[in-house]
């Protein structure tokens, strides 16, 4: 299966509905600009059409749940919107960061701006008849529940910048939060709104929660190796920040202390820092670092695709394996 054209098909229908829910017609022009700013950007609308083909996968009709895909994608743009911030990115998906064009304040009321449309797109969903009160519950629970997640996740990675050491379990905590939620999210509204089992529906969280982690490793590494045109930023800008990935932990773990003082000093983590982000990229590698990450990545994926043996052989399920190899073999 062509994963890439699966997504922009799918992807399309979503858009359409997000511009339902965020018009340009919104008051005042510049809160409608800035909020629309990375939607118009483009991105592969993953997380919605993860939404689509789970509720596809247990049977469900995905057309009947476009507003609820087009929630998660409005939740995950607003986390991006307010990431950029905090990190002070230039750049998002090509173009410039929502607060580089207008400024922090916007910035912010234009992420809670997406953030209220979140909920406004799942009452949309909650009217139809097809839903029991517990489903709907449920849903509102689930989402509510991975927005406070991600919060959580952020502000440990905040907090790890900080530090001069993070241990594995902490950073798989931390990502299991922060990107790992919302990908578990994706798939388990997706599985409830198209009527799958208990069964069907656990295993559906379970494989967007590990592709999700598997994901974000494989954003650390092409972070580092990747090429800066498929990035969309600068390569290195997560050393420059001084984040704690996935290499940095594992690097750190195996340095020797002559190689950890120059790591920790590329992180910014020592006094009279000097920006030297390929230092840091010349120790990922020679400690394997890079390779540990890409077991890792490959290690979960599989688990990932282990979730989706019970169900039965369709275009879905064809996606949902091809999208979990996809997810760590990205060019760099």
């Amino acid at each position: 299966m062509d994963v890439l054209e699966y997504l922009r098909k799918k992807g399309e229908t979503v858009n359409k509905e997000i511009d339902k829910l965020v018009p340009e017609e919104i008051d005042p022009e510049i809160l409608a600009e800035a909020s629309r700013h990375l939607i118009k950007a483009g991105g592969k609308r993953l997380r919605p059409v993860l939404t689509l083909t789970a509720c596809e996968a247990v049977g469900g009709d995905s057309r009947e749940i476009l507003e609820a895909a087009a929630a998660i994608e409005l939740l995950h743009t607003f986390t991006l919107i307010h990431d950029d911030m905090m990190d002070q990115d230039e750049l998002r998906r090509g173009v410039k960061t929502v607060h580089e064009v207008w400024g922090d304040p916007i910035g912010i009321i234009a992420g809670d701006a997406l953030f209220a449309k979140v909920f406004e797109a799942l009452g949309q969903t909650a009217k139809k008849e097809d839903y029991t009160k517990k489903d709907i519950t449920r849903i509102f629970n689930i989402v509510s529940k991975a927005s406070l997640k991600i919060c959580q996740g952020q502000a440990m990675d905040i907090e790890f910048e900080k530090r001069k050491k993070v241990e594995t379990s902490e950073y798989l905590e931390m990502v299991e939060k922060k990107t790992g939620a919302l990908m578990q999210t994706s798939t388990k509204v997706g599985a409830i709104l198209g009527g799958g089992s208990k069964i069907e529906t656990e295993n559906l969280s379970e494989y967007g929660r590990m592709m999700g982690i598997a994901f974000q490793i494989q954003d650390d590494l092409i972070e580092v190796v990747g090429k800066e045109e498929k990035v969309g930023k600068p390569i290195g800008s997560d050393i420059k920040e001084g984040k704690w990935t996935f290499p940095a932990v594992k690097a750190f773990q195996i340095a020797s202390t002559e190689k950890r003082d120059i790591l920790l000093e590329a992180l910014g983590k020592k006094p009279g820092r000097i920006e030297r982000p390929e230092k840091a990229i010349d120790i990922y590698k020679e400690t394997g670092a890079i390779k540990i990450a890409e077991e890792k990545a490959k290690n979960l994926i599989e688990k990932s695709k282990s979730k989706l043996e019970i169900f039965p052989k369709s275009e879905a399920k064809s996606f949902l394996l091809g999208l979990a190899d996809f997810s760590i073999n990205r060019e760099f």
